[in-house]
């Protein structure tokens, strides 16, 4: 379900919000929705850094899965993150 919510901005955030709108051509709601949705990854990326190096054994399984996984679709001679294929 959408959620509506309502910004209260000094007169001087509101016209910084406008020009960079305007600068990038877009409407001011589209902007600042841009702007709150770079925040959330950026808060979310931060909580699983942190996860990441309070759970040191996850992150060794992890990274040997995805190599694993890597090195079969080399095998396959299929693309992967190195961009090539045997």
């Amino acid at each position: 379900m959408t959620r509506t919510i309502t910004l209260r901005l000094s007169d001087e955030a509101y016209e910084a919000v406008k020009r960079y709108a305007e600068a990038e051509d877009t409407s001011m709601n589209a902007w600042v929705e841009g702007v709150l949705d770079a925040e959330d990854m950026r808060r979310r990326c931060a909580a699983h850094a942190t996860w990441v190096r309070a759970s040191p054994t996850v992150a060794r399984a992890a990274l040997a899965f995805g190599e694993a996984n890597q090195q079969a679709l080399r095998t396959a001679g299929l693309p992967n993150l190195a961009g090539t294929a045997e």
